[in-house]
């Protein structure tokens, strides 16, 4: 990987982590995808395979 794609992956990675941390506080859904799924993590840390809302 070359050093420009590094840093590009360094601030991306720090913006989704302080999105993330944003969501929790204001009481909204993480959404991923693991293994093909979407999953949802609610602000309290669990995981749900279904939409929460």
């Amino acid at each position: 990987m070359s050093e420009t794609a590094a840093e590009m992956m360094r601030i991306v990675s720090k913006a989704v982590h302080i999105a993330q941390e944003e969501n929790r506080k204001a009481g909204i859904a993480n959404v991923y995808s693991i293994n093909g799924k979407m999953v949802w993590q609610l602000p309290d840390g669990t995981i749900v395979n279904n939409r929460p809302y």
